[in-house]
């Protein structure tokens, strides 16, 4: 997986280099492809659920000459704190021991996973800066949260955590949801260097989505508010339209 990642990253940089486009002259128009990661904190219900964590993904981005920016973006979170402990009571030996097949004592990891997927329209304040395409970079969207608890036993021993039994423990939760962003856009007049580094807020209007929770045979059909703020960097690989070669003969 991370062969492929760096695969993709040098084809996207080696086609902004190729493009013939500078910067520094004026306001552009600019789309461009771009890779993101960071850290998040999840709040409200969220945070009872999880602890920090990281947060990974891609987005396509528009940049009008007026500085208003369009940006669909997707973002996976992702992270080992699990804080809701309780939902393998109904399985669990007097002494709190899960058993496998076997009957022995077995390990069992939860993990966090989850994504927001989201259109975002947005507006660069060019306050700072090399040229007029940078500046202050502000924006508002809304999309689709999901998220649930990953299981993991180290050699699938466990009868009550195999196929379609686990889905009555990870708490699949989704969505409607919205966010907010602010930070510094930096598109370089060497084209080499195009990042974001910001602050983003999300927050989730989710539902738990399966029928039932084995640990307490009732299905939940509480209504949740699952924030997240994160601190994001973002590296953009512009798609500048390469500019036509004039030739002359005589």
């Amino acid at each position: 997986m991370k062969k492929v990642v760096l695969v993709f990253c040098s084809v996207l940089m080696t086609l902004s280099v190729l493009a013939q486009k500078n910067v520094r002259d004026s306001l552009l128009n600019i789309k461009a492809i771009g890779g993101h990661f960071g850290f998040h904190l999840p709040m409200a219900d969220l945070g009872d659920r999880f602890g920090f964590g990281e947060v990974a993904g891609g987005s396509f981005f528009m940049k009008s000459k007026s500085n208003f920016t369009l940006e669909a973006n997707y973002s996976a979170f992702f992270g080992n704190r699990v804080k809701e402990d309780t939902i393998f009571d109904n399985i669990r030996t007097s002494q709190g021991y899960i058993l496998n097949v076997e009957g022995s004592v077995t390990d069992v990891v939860l993990f966090e996973r989850g994504f927001n997927i989201s259109v975002r329209f947005g507006k660069i304040f060019p306050v700072i800066g090399p040229n007029d395409n940078c500046g202050i970079h502000a924006q508002i969207g809304a999309g689709i949260m999901q998220h649930k608890i990953k299981i993991e036993t180290y050699f699938e021993d466990v009868p009550q955590l195999m196929g379609d039994y686990i889905k009555g423990y990870d708490r699949l939760t989704n969505g409607l949801s919205t966010m907010q962003a602010f930070g510094y856009q930096h598109f370089s007049d060497k084209r080499l260097i195009n990042y974001y580094i910001g602050v983003e807020l999300v927050e989730g209007f989710t539902m738990n989505r399966r029928i039932v929770n084995f640990n307490t045979g009732f299905r939940d059909n509480t209504k949740r508010i699952d924030m997240m703020a994160s601190l994001v960097l973002k590296w953009y690989f512009p798609l500048y339209k390469r500019q036509p070669q004039d030739f002359y003969f005589y």
